[in-house]
């Protein structure tokens, strides 16, 4: 090496193992809600832990494409409405990151946070946060997630007032409301045939009854009004509504119009 020259490498992985968790652990972890992750800049990135009752069970990344407004705000509506699970027992602390692209953060995490706690964060393992798997596609194995925490249709909700109105537009306003997948049978073609539904809904109406309002009593009332040959589907994570007479292997469960 010629004299008067050297080279300096920072091991900026290294690092990051060293220096990052003890970072997070002097955070304070605030709740899973709208309002505090509305508070994060916009355009941050970074890396995020979940966590549940003080116990890290997620470790997450954002990208160029989906900062922490994104991810988190997804992952906030993932949570609610489920079975065996209250939405206030999680939290997050989000750590901006400005250099990381050069190696996989969320991968370092997860290695470190296992290593101190001897156990992987657990829905690091079970599929939570996963995509929709797309129409038609109810017969894949559900996730883990999905699997311990189903969503709950008896969750009461406030959606339409009582009384008489358009099939289609409670279903819109349904789909519209809920914090996780809602899909009906639709007869138009292209990705946007949702919003024109099915004949039998639109120019048809239901009647909405007074009282508590559920996922389950709008169904069926709009069950009710279209006839037997509909059948609402309750899969791990998602409700499903479509003309059909269909047994699925995961489903949890499913109705018809009342006799």
């Amino acid at each position: 090496m010629p004299e008067g020259y050297g080279e300096f490498e920072v091991d900026i992985a290294a690092l990051m193992r060293s220096s990052l968790p003890a970072y997070f652990d002097g955070l304070n972890a605030v709740p899973l809600l709208t309002e505090y992750i509305a508070e994060i800049p916009f355009q941050a990135q970074g890396a995020y832990l979940l966590l549940l009752n003080g116990t890290i069970v997620y470790v997450g990344k954002t990208d160029a494409q989906a900062g922490f407004r994104y991810r988190l705000t997804r992952h906030f509506h993932n949570v609610q409405h489920r079975q065996h699970l209250d939405p206030a027992d999680v939290s997050f602390k989000a750590v901006r990151v400005f250099v990381f692209n050069m190696f996989d953060l969320e991968t370092m995490l997860i290695e470190e946070y296992t290593r101190v706690a001897s156990l992987r964060p657990i829905w690091n393992t079970s599929g939570f946060g996963s995509n929709d798997p797309g129409h038609r596609r109810e017969n894949q194995d559900p996730a883990l997630f999905d699997v311990r925490h189903p969503v709950d249709i008896d969750r009461e909700i406030k959606a339409i007032d009582p009384g008489t109105h358009e099939i289609l537009a409670v279903l819109l306003r349904l789909k519209d409301l809920l914090p996780y997948t809602f899909r009906y049978e639709a007869d138009g073609p292209g990705r946007q045939a949702w919003r024109q539904g099915h004949a039998d809904m639109r120019g048809h109406d239901m009647t909405v009854p007074t009282g508590p309002q559920t996922t389950r009593s709008i169904l069926q009332a709009a069950l009710n009004a279209m006839g037997p040959e509909w059948q609402a589907t309750v899969l791990p994570n998602r409700v499903i509504l479509y003309k059909e007479d269909t047994t699925y292997p995961a489903q949890v469960e499913a109705f018809r119009a009342n006799p």
